[in-house]
């Protein structure tokens, strides 16, 4: 049962009528100047500000919520002050401010009844300077595509496929939406009306056999019908047909946890400002941020970094700035206007100057944490990922070893592709139990008749199986360690066993599993754990019972050393691993 997801919300700005810059997506906020001004009681001045950023609402389409940054009174002005956000569709909000600071309280998200463009307008009042004004014009769509092709290479007898699980359109306007394929070789479009997530899988319109060698540029396009710029969406796949069908076994492997992070980053994604590039690298859309000292925070950011289209980057969250070279990457892939970086944790995980650094540099920043790594992994799901019909438990306790992470590697890549449609989130277990937060979100995901949790890891089973009524309401991969259970999940997410990719990484060390793992889940491929030194027969067996073009081998030869690199390419009939 795929989840839908809501539009992307384009915006621009304006400068505000009274002395205001106002603040559009990803740029920094600004403050009015030049505004006869209140006094605190100890006679110092203190500004009357406007200023106003719309980003996208979640989980909705036609959603807006407005970022009020900036925004403040006097705080000895506070209680009289008022403040109006005007939405321009005849329906307005009341601000309100904090008595302590003088900072505006956002009003909840808005909801628009239809596509179009609106000039949305700031008032604050504080009752003794003249009111100061800030505006910008919202742009909403009332559509979502979302597309994934089956693979970027492919022979001239074997189809590619494309899924728009997850694509929506509202229903006002589903009978005049249009989607339309142009498979780039100058073939006739293929072209069907409606909602786009309601087209099977199996129908041929969605397959498409190449006939001759070549690079080709698949282009999606969704359009409501409406005439409206704004309501159309496209989104671009390279495939390169060739008949040369050699297997290639790759490894990515930098001096640092951070440094394979980045050359993963590298591998897949494309200079800012270039939609696709010449090594069919595309661009991202967002970063998801966290530390590389610890696991908890980033198990459940791989299926944010497969919806959010960007790639999962670690730091030293322990530093006040971000790693020099992972802010270099995030600043060649990332444009700001309109980018997202989300920071998965609390600040003693990420720390603040890491979060302000990026902040200053105009991205938006959205930090996603709670009280503790169950509590975080919970705000991810529900925040992050738009909280989707489908959840995954796995465990996510520190062990007596430290590494209690082993079975969510192997979760995210499926829970980004293959269950719920490719729309899960990840949330974790402690050990076989469950916090009560946790545990509440999980049994209201238990639905008679379906199956929309999925647990992976003996642990987890045991506690999704300890709360009443769970019986029969979910599915669960559980091997006799943890490279049969990251075995199992592979064999769960290739029914047909083929893949595009695979992945091998350490199942003893978590980083280059995450930034690894992500990389797989944007490539819709699974992730394979092994030892050090010794291949699991159960990932061997996995890597030999598939079909596959690519296999990515993640972390240096201390994470899986040259033996075992040099055994998983002669599994394939692969005489050197390449760089990745």
């Amino acid at each position: 049962m795929a989840r839908k997801r809501l539009s992307t919300l384009a915006i621009t700005t304006t400068l505000a009528a009274v002395g205001v810059g106002v603040v559009g997506a990803g740029a920094a906020n600004a403050a009015t100047t030049n505004t006869p001004l209140a006094h605190s009681q100890d006679n110092t001045v203190a500004k009357t500000t406007a200023a106003v950023k719309l980003t996208d609402g979640g989980a909705n389409l036609l959603t807006a919520t407005a970022d009020l940054t900036g925004t403040a009174v006097d705080p000895t002005l506070a209680t009289a002050a008022t403040g109006t956000l005007d939405w321009g569709d005849g329906n307005t909000s009341t601000v309100k401010f904090d008595q302590k600071t003088g900072a505006a309280i956002a009003p909840d998200a808005h909801a628009y009844t239809a596509a179009g463009t609106y000039k949305v307008l700031l008032t604050v009042n504080d009752g003794t300077n003249p009111a100061v004004t800030a505006n910008a014009s919202a742009s909403v769509a009332d559509i979502y595509l979302n597309a994934a092709l089956s693979a970027k290479s492919a022979t001239k007898t074997s189809p590619v496929t494309l899924a728009l699980t997850g694509s929506v359109v509202t229903k006002a306007v589903a009978a005049g939406a249009k989607t339309t394929v142009d498979w780039g070789d100058k073939t006739t479009a293929t072209s069907f009306t409606g909602d786009p997530s309601l087209i099977k899988a199996s129908d041929p319109k969605l397959s498409h056999t190449f006939t001759t060698d070549g690079t080709y540029t698949v282009k999606v396009t969704l359009d409501d019908g409406q005439g409206q710029v704004t309501s159309t969406q496209t989104q671009s796949f390279t495939v390169t047909v060739s008949d040369k069908t050699g297997v290639q076994v790759l490894r990515a492997a930098g001096d640092t946890r951070y440094d394979t992070g980045l050359i993963i980053s590298q591998h897949q994604w494309a200079n800012q400002g270039v939609t696709t590039d010449a090594q069919g690298r595309q661009q991202a859309k967002a970063i998801v941020l966290s530390t590389g000292n610890a696991f908890p925070d980033a198990l459940a950011g791989v299926p944010l970094a497969k919806k959010a289209q960007g790639p999962l980057l670690l730091t030293d969250g322990l530093q006040n700035t971000t790693n020099p070279a992972v802010l270099a990457e995030i600043q060649r892939i990332l444009p700001t206007k309109g980018s997202t970086v989300y920071i998965l944790g609390g600040d003693q995980a990420v720390s603040a100057g890491i979060e302000s650094q990026i902040s200053g540099l105009g991205y938006t920043v959205q930090r996603l944490a709670g009280a503790d790594r169950y509590a975080t992994a919970l705000d991810i799901a529900k925040v992050g990922m738009g909280d989707p019909s489908h959840v995954i438990v796995a465990r996510g306790d520190e062990g007596a070893n430290h590494d209690g992470f082993a079975d969510a590697l192997a979760a995210g890549p499926y829970a980004a592709n293959v269950f719920g449609g490719g729309n899960s989130a990840i949330v974790l277990s402690s050990f076989n139990t469950f916090d009560p937060a946790t545990k509440a979100y999980v049994t209201g995901k238990l639905h008679a008749g379906q199956q929309d949790v999925a647990s992976v890891g003996g642990q987890a089973t045991t506690a999704v199986g300890s709360i009443t009524g769970s019986k029969g309401l979910y599915s669960s991969a559980v091997g006799a360690d943890r490279y049969a259970t990251a075995a199992k999940v592979a064999a769960a997410f290739l029914p047909a066993g083929k893949a595009d990719q695979i992945g091998v990484a350490t199942g003893l060390k978590f980083p280059d599993a995450l930034t690894g793992g992500a990389y797989m889940a944007s490539v819709d491929g699974p992730l394979l754990l092994t030892a050090p030194s010794v291949l699991p027969v159960y990932t061997a067996n996995a890597i030999t019972g598939t079909t596959t073009q690519q296999v990515n081998i993640f972390g240096g030869d201390q994470a899986i050393s040259t033996t075992v690199g040099n055994e998983i390419a002669a599994l394939v009939k692969v005489a050197t691993v390449g760089k990745f």
